[in-house]
């Protein structure tokens, strides 16, 4: 292993004067470089992009998927026009999936040297390349357009947590978990190229908890049953990120303020919940900021999937996906020295959504020898999402968040030619702590799914569940 360390490191210091950054709060804001360094850092950037590339491929060999198999042909096929719309992948893998392997190819980017916006050029590199050479599948266009753009959002947070990671002192194989592309290059580099980022976590609680919970689907102008699962007991994780201060955040350099709520449920057989809901500042500004009050707005990006219901490794009952933009308002007020309100609230447009829409006929995909019917729709829409909680020392904290989605539709994109899906989820949660970092709590949700849509049957999807949970705060 240490052979292996010192030949990766002598090849990287070879080609790359080793880049320094400022070990201040403007450690992201790395100084100016000369033309031949920045060449030297891209083709090293290019070069770990393509390095996943051919890790990933390798390992789907080996797992033995029929589609990790390409060729001269195939590669050839997918240098021409046009290339397909797929709308039977499933929803964990495309949704969820791809934004993180975009994630990979950004954060090549940002370890050696690039900034945020620049890096975009890495996930797109990544990304096309895999779909003309990573796959013997015919390449698709909206595997490109869910994985480049969200994989800046994906990326940057996890290039920061994996540096916040490290500077903390926390071993290899963590920082590696949390990024795998950062991890390797503080591996190469012994972490002579990671700055010292100080300490930016704002919070980070993490929970365990058990609950029950009914889902059902349905079609509407039927009434058919499609799925229904009542009073199932399921267990669930759940990690909540704070990074930067929510209330005073001035500055033009993206994600120095974001927030992450990411959690997995199960029973194994019957039903799963998935959620990832994060949003992060491109700029921000703080127009209140008194003794008692606080507040920061600005511009900001949204990447949110939520997949629950049905247990399933490519798809559930409720699946909900929105790449947006929008405008964000955080605000703090403290009554007195025990009790404090926090308001979070979000507008914003999708630009790149995705829902599932039932297909009586299903589709018949051959990569999987199997029917699909439950098919991907591809759209914009609208989006709010609104934060609330009050908190006393004494009496404990109530927490409530109203997340509202509307999806349209793109053109040509499936066979649905027009319809909306509207999503409406809901948690109310009481929490006390018992000591300095132990809380225990109770937290209801509520979730709904209405699609309606021309020349599909409409559908009506729900999820109520009640949880018991402990958390740590860190």
């Amino acid at each position: 292993m240490n052979k292996i360390k010192c030949i990766l490191l002598c090849l990287l210091l070879l080609m790359q004067k080793q880049f320094v950054f400022s070990l201040t709060e403007d450690w992201d804001k790395p100084g100016p470089r000369s033309s031949r360094d920045i060449a030297i850092s891209g083709l090293i950037a290019s070069g770990e992009t393509l390095l996943s590339n051919l890790v990933l491929m390798s390992a789907n060999r080996i797992i033995g998927f029929q589609w990790a198999t390409p060729t001269p042909q195939t590669i050839r096929d997918n240098f021409t026009l046009p290339w397909e719309w797929e709308d039977t992948d499933g929803f964990l893998v495309n949704q969820l999936g791809h934004p993180y392997q975009g994630a990979i190819y950004f954060t090549a980017g940002r370890v050696n040297g690039f900034g945020f916006y620049q890096s975009l050029f890495f996930s797109s590199l990544g990304s096309l390349t895999w779909e003309t050479m990573g796959e013997s599948k015919r390449a698709s266009i909206n595997d490109v357009l869910t994985t480049i753009p969200g994989s800046m959002a994906m990326g940057e947070m996890l290039y920061r947590l994996h540096l916040e990671a490290h500077t903390a002192g926390s071993p290899l194989p963590l920082t590696f978990l949390i990024n795998p592309m950062g991890g390797f290059h503080i591996f190469v580099t012994g972490g002579r190229q990671a700055p010292d980022t100080g300490k930016n976590l704002y919070k980070l609680q993490t929970s365990v908890a058990t609950g029950i919970v009914r889902t059902h689907y349905s079609r509407t102008d039927t009434q058919e049953n499609l799925f229904s699962l009542n009073n199932r007991q399921f267990a669930d994780i759940s990690l909540d990120i704070i990074y930067g201060n929510p209330f005073d955040q001035n500055t033009f350099v993206p994600y120095r303020h974001f927030e992450l709520s990411a959690s997995f449920g199960i029973n194994p057989g019957s039903y799963l919940n998935y959620r990832f809901i994060s949003d992060g500042y491109l700029f921000s500004f703080s127009p209140i900021h008194t003794h008692n009050a606080a507040m920061s707005t600005g511009l900001s990006m949204h990447l949110d999937f939520i997949s629950l219901g049905e247990f399933g490794i490519y798809n559930s009952t409720i699946d909900m996906f929105s790449n947006a933009l929008g405008w964000t308002a955080k605000y703090q007020y403290l009554f007195s020295e025990n009790t404090i309100m926090e308001v979070k609230g979000h507008a914003a447009l999708t630009f790149w959504g995705a829902s599932n829409y039932y297909s009586p006929d299903g589709s018949f995909n051959p990569y999987s020898d199997r029917y699909h019917y439950d098919l991907r729709n591809y759209g914009y829409g609208i989006n709010s999402k609104l934060f609330f909680n009050l908190a006393n020392n004494r009496l404990g904290r109530v927490d409530t968040d109203f997340l509202f989605y509307v999806l349209w539709p793109y053109p040509g994109t499936s066979a649905l030619s027009s319809g909306t899906v509207l999503w409406l989820f809901t948690d109310l949660t009481y929490s006390r702590s018992v000591s300095n970092h132990v809380s225990l709590g109770i937290t209801s949700s509520f979730a709904r799914e209405w699609g309606r849509f021309s020349e599909f049957p409409n559908t009506r999807k729900k999820n109520d569940s009640l949880k018991l949970f402990i958390a740590r705060n860190m």
